[in-house]
């Protein structure tokens, strides 16, 4: 058995136009064992959120892993109070200093030091979640990234942030923003044709997301952080080379990355994990992380890509999702 909540993540500045994510999962183990799971945390205020929604839903104040995918404020930033609140087992965490001579321009280093500094004060195992990590007999695996690819990842990130070009893609992204909640745009999953595209790219930072897979009762879970294309691709050969092929071993709730974002998601790779429109037997679950009133996220076209497969969309806007 197991339940997973995906908690409401809204901006800081309390207009709730920023999406992030926090997600709790508690499963039963082959053994019997119940356990539960916190994938991110969400902005800085989440963190209360997120350990109240845990004593009171779950009736515990012990966590067994805690995940940060990446060091994004939106994803990160609550985790700390968790730690310093709950009593956690282990904390996966990528440790940037470990990995690159010169971290200065690292965006919110504060708050990855902040955090393993905290875990490791409350005596929290801290481990680096790279691909072929596993918990509980692979019933929890990191698909993904290798160390390699992060390594190479962060050099670029970097470079970004040294350069400019991080900020640059950021202030870009931000110009191109629309609401998209009109009729029209939300009719596009009843559409026949394919709208979204192969071109969406994300940033390197976004790609050293830790890629999460549950298997519970004969069912798979994944979730994807920010990933963009080029790291799913690479989770999705590891899946296929440690589970199976997807068509025989098919997930049966794939998380939307990135809030989603059209920028991480193409026809192809979905062809590739849930099946291409009409072929697959069955649905899968599609849970989206997005603020009420973010003007990107979830965009039409991922929604639409995903119902034409078999997907059940839906979003937390304001809402929990179980």
């Amino acid at each position: 058995m197991y339940q997973i909540d995906f908690l409401p993540v809204e901006s800081e500045n309390g207009e709730g136009s920023k999406s992030g994510d926090a997600i709790t999962a508690q499963l039963t183990l082959n053994d019997g064992r119940t356990v539960l799971v916190v994938i991110d945390g969400g902005y800085g205020a989440t963190g209360e959120s997120l350990v109240e929604h845990i004593q009171t839903y779950y009736e515990t104040s012990y966590v067994d892993i805690v995940v940060s995918t990446h060091p994004d404020a939106d994803h990160i930033n609550g985790l700390k109070h968790l730690v310093e609140t709950l009593s956690v087992g282990e904390l996966l965490i990528h440790r940037p200093r470990n990995h690159a001579s010169n971290v200065a321009d690292f965006s919110n280093l504060e708050a990855v030091d902040n955090l393993i500094a905290a875990a490791e004060r409350r005596g929290v195992t801290v481990s680096e979640p790279f691909t072929g990590l596993q918990r509980w007999g692979g019933q929890l695996q990191i698909l993904g990234p290798t160390q390699e690819y992060y390594r190479e990842l962060l050099d670029q990130h970097l470079q970004e942030e040294k350069t400019g070009v991080a900020a640059h893609r950021r202030s870009l992204a931000a110009s191109l923003m629309t609401k998209g909640r009109d009729l029209l745009a939300w009719a596009l999953p009843s559409l026949p044709l394919e709208t979204l595209g192969e071109d969406g790219e994300t940033g390197p930072r976004n790609n050293t997301s830790a890629i999460v897979l549950l298997t519970v009762d004969d069912r798979r879970i994944l979730f994807t952080g920010d990933a963009g294309i080029p790291a799913l691709s690479a989770a999705a050969d590891q899946y296929e080379s440690t589970v199976g092929p997807f068509q025989s071993v098919p997930l049966n709730i794939l998380q939307a990355p990135h809030h989603g974002s059209r920028r991480n998601l193409a026809p192809s790779l979905l062809d590739r994990i849930v099946g291409a429109p009409g072929t697959r037997v069955g649905t899968f679950h599609a849970p989206i992380s997005s603020a009420k009133a973010s003007p990107k996220h979830p965009s039409p076209k991922v929604v639409n890509a995903l119902s034409r497969r078999g997907g059940y969309v839906v979003a937390t806007e304001g809402r929990t999702l179980c």
